[in-house]
């Protein structure tokens, strides 16, 4: 009897906390499935860039990178990482107050894309400012002293402890004040190409990767044991466990309507072409 061959998925890993939902224990519910997955690990913009390239398959994108590559990509229904308020991990760090950065250089770690444009849309249509901006190695301490003020993301930003004093401005809050919508971050995408050929597995793997995303965010403690070693009595514990209750994983009416808004903005501001209708991976609907 003839073995079935497994299909290769090849899968964007982001290596930021906040994708740990998803991944924590996929790669066992999809054992035996016929799909062999073959992992690549790497900042939101790594992780843009291979998939852009044809070196990834699927993968959570930057929400601006499905905007600016529409032709490319097919999103994942109801699923994304995003914010209702404050996120934590999307930070501007400045050696004054906001209202303060008119005409500044603002330095961008080079590791964003979604957030960076989210910051300059901010400055410009809700401030009104005008502002320069450079992209550099996500490094803190090295971007302020370039700057008056920087923005970081990630665990770089949950986790940083300056040695003096700077603003910390939470930008999925600020967007939330301005607008009265979520932000979406970033939104899980199948490269056309890919799809085209392998429909069942694309929904085969939706299916795992969303209930596996439930799973984990139904037992918080058991997730950051698992997959991160933290323990109650872990000193990060808590930060940990508020961020990932805090942040939204679910693409509903909100969060499409906070991204949509966003996408006109980008267009507005000369980053992004018009936007085009959301299109999803209609096999995963089903």
């Amino acid at each position: 009897m003839k073995t079935k061959t497994a299909i290769r998925c090849r899968v964007g890993r982001i290596r930021y906390t906040n994708t740990l939902p998803f991944y924590h224990g996929l790669e066992s519910r999809l054992s035996g499935e016929g799909l062999e997955l073959e992992w690549t690990k790497g900042s939101p913009a790594e992780i843009n860039a291979k998939i852009r390239e044809g070196e990834i398959d699927v993968a959570p994108i930057s929400s601006l990178e499905y905007l600016q590559n529409q032709e490319k990509y097919l999103i994942f229904p109801k699923l994304c990482i995003g914010s209702r308020d404050f996120s934590a991990s999307v930070l501007l760090l400045s050696k004054e107050k906001i209202e303060g950065l008119d005409g500044s250089l603002v330095s961008l770690s080079e590791e964003s894309l979604s957030a960076a444009a989210l910051l300059r849309i901010l400055l410009k249509f809700k401030f009104r400012f005008e502002n320069q901006f450079r992209r550099d190695p996500s490094n803190p301490g090295e971007m302020l002293a370039k700057a008056k003020a920087c923005l970081v993301i990630g665990d770089e930003a949950l986790f940083f402890h300056p040695d003096v004093f700077v603003y910390k401005t939470d930008l999925s809050e600020l967007w939330w004040e301005w607008t009265h919508l979520p932000f979406c971050f970033s939104v899980w995408a199948v490269r056309r190409s890919y799809y085209r050929e392998h429909q069942d597995e694309v929904r085969l793997f939706y299916r795992r990767l969303k209930f596996n995303l439930e799973k984990n965010l139904q037992d918080l403690e058991k997730l950051l044991r698992e997959g991160l070693g933290l323990t109650l009595s872990s000193e990060k514990f808590p930060t940990v466990f508020g961020y990932l209750f805090n942040l939204n994983y679910g693409l509903d009416q909100a969060m499409l309507e906070g991204l949509k808004l966003f996408f006109d903005y980008a267009q507005r501001l000369g980053i992004a072409p018009r936007p085009g209708k959301l299109e999803f991976a209609e096999a995963c609907l089903r």
